[in-house]
């Protein structure tokens, strides 16, 4: 679907359902970054994780990657059965969260739960993730659905999957447990909408997740518990299309939609995001409506020899930040 065939579906949809509009939105650009705690490490200065609390001005929310949605938090500040993997303490990371905000009054810090390797989403564990939200003065959650086999089939032309249920009862559990102001992001995967309507058939067709967040979406009761979206466009190959996968997502939810990046390599297909990709991809998103970007991720190791066409997270994240200021003046 080329830009001009997305510029139509979402101002067809405009016109019909009010849903979506072409036209951006008045508010603030987002940029959200995942920090990989992974890569953590304290400064032998400070005592603080330095690259965890140096967080780039211009980025308005950090994802702090993963909490186990089985979590198992003891309070006090002990990140033992969290899934998050700093090699220090507790009370270092929340040390390193309060300098991080003190240099970025208003930035956002969300704890992102699940990714591809916690997917016991069955033993969802809301107490202890508010427990822990509210010990690290954490604004919210983002849900990184990813289940092992979501079971996704298509039927009379609509999608179901086997996951269903269970991604909305973790929607419901989570609002439940975190009520505004309180944030529920979710971050969904690159083709998570296709597959029904005029994007029935949108590339790369098949795959597990390929329509996966279509049932959630159609639920109106369980969309509007979310606060946003964050689209992993990426990981899909070079005939995925981002403005598309957007148009797609936008058709079911009116609330912030991130189009995620990922410095290379990707996961799978073989695509790489040079920074002129990024940024093209960007602009041209938050001029059909989208609220920004996402990026994965602070920590991620780069390429070997980083440059504009293989960038590295940080001159990513550095590019994104300057375009982020610039279509908030436009």
């Amino acid at each position: 679907m080329r830009l001009a065939t997305v510029r139509a579906a979402l101002a067809a949809l405009a016109i019909t359902t009010g849903a979506a509009s072409a036209t951006p939105r008045p508010q603030p650009v987002h940029l959200a970054t995942y920090y990989a705690t992974w890569s953590a490490e304290a400064g032998p200065i400070s005592g603080l994780d330095d690259k965890l609390a140096g967080v780039p001005s211009g980025v308005t929310e950090v994802l702090i990657a993963f909490m186990k949605p089985d979590a198992i938090y003891s309070g006090n500040l002990d990140l033992a059965g969290t899934g998050i993997e700093v090699p220090y303490s507790g009370p270092v990371l929340k040390a390193s969260l309060e300098a991080l905000r003190a240099r970025i009054p208003g930035i956002k810090v969300l704890v992102s739960v699940g990714g591809e390797q916690y997917a016991n989403w069955s033993r969802f564990n809301p107490g202890a993730i508010r427990r822990f939200i509210e010990d690290f003065g954490l604004d919210g959650i983002d849900l990184d659905f990813e289940p092992t086999a979501p079971s996704c089939r298509s039927l009379s032309g609509h999608i179901s999957c086997g996951s269903d249920a269970l991604l909305r009862e973790v929607v419901e559990a989570a609002r439940t447990a975190l009520p505004r102001p309180l944030a529920v992001w979710l971050t969904a995967t690159n083709t998570g909408a296709y597959g029904e309507g005029v994007w029935r058939e949108a590339r790369p067709t098949g795959g597990p997740t390929y329509g996966a967040f279509l049932p959630l979406l159609r639920d109106a009761g369980r969309r509007v518990l979310l606060d946003g979206i964050s689209i992993m466009a990426y990981d899909a190959g070079p005939s995925y299309r981002p403005l598309e996968a957007y148009a797609a997502y936008r058709s079911h939810f009116e609330g912030p939609i991130l189009i995620g990046f990922t410095s290379p390599p990707e996961a799978w297909g073989g695509h790489v995001y040079s920074v002129a990709e990024t940024i093209e991809t960007f602009r041209s998103a938050v001029k059909l409506g989208a609220n920004g970007a996402m990026v994965f991720a602070i920590g991620k190791e780069p390429p070997t020899a980083p440059s504009p066409t293989t960038p590295s997270p940080d001159h990513l994240i550095a590019a994104l930040i300057d375009a982020a200021g610039k279509a908030t003046t436009d």
